[in-house]
């Protein structure tokens, strides 16, 4: 049984690309986990969470994020886009569940895609305007609980060049390294 602090991540493929990097960076100073699965959309994330919990254990330290999938558009899903007020709903009753489990909640801002990424109709497509509006909402409702908020969207948009990966949704090599280290440093003044 480990003596180490427990960290719980949580968001979507951005989330899993760095997360091998954060738990190596912290490998003597916590036990960092977070579902094998992709978490998705908000609402996924809430119906999704007691059973994450009962499978990885209660966590000291919560790193958080959901957005991309609320905001992007998805031509196969309906509705095709999370309302905002649904979404910020939806993290309200996620965040209060968390907060139940531990005082030590930190909210990472979605990711932006490069300026240059084509929106479409026919494949999942974003427009960073929107993401940056979900991002603000989120950040008004963190501001409410007194939510340290971990900025991954300044990390990624000040390097977008290098930071996204070919498909300019998802981080590259050098993206996931620099989201690794803004989160290890986040739930560093936690342990």
């Amino acid at each position: 049984m480990s003596t180490l602090a427990k960290v719980l991540l949580l968001g979507d493929s951005i989330r899993q690309s760095y997360e091998p990097i954060v738990i190596n960076k912290l490998s003597d100073r916590a036990q960092v986990v977070g579902p094998q699965e992709n978490c998705q959309f908000s609402l996924y994330t809430l119906v999704s969470l007691a059973r994450w919990i009962e499978d990885l254990g209660k966590p000291k330290i919560v790193h958080w994020n959901n957005g991309l999938h609320d905001c992007g558009h998805c031509p196969g899903r309906r509705p095709i886009q999370m309302p905002i007020d649904v979404y910020i709903g939806n993290l309200e009753f996620i965040l209060k569940d968390l907060r139940d489990i531990t005082p030590y909640v930190i909210w990472a801002t979605s990711t932006p895609v490069h300026p240059n990424h084509p929106f479409t109709t026919d494949t999942w497509s974003f427009r960073n305007e929107e993401i940056d509006q979900y991002n603000q909402a989120a950040r008004e409702l963190m501001n409410k609980y007194d939510i340290p908020i971990n900025d991954l969207h300044r990390v990624v948009f000040d390097k977008a060049d290098e930071y996204l990966a070919e498909d300019q949704v998802h981080l590259s090599q050098a993206g996931q390294q620099a989201c690794a280290n803004a989160v290890a440093d986040a739930i560093s003044m936690y342990l």
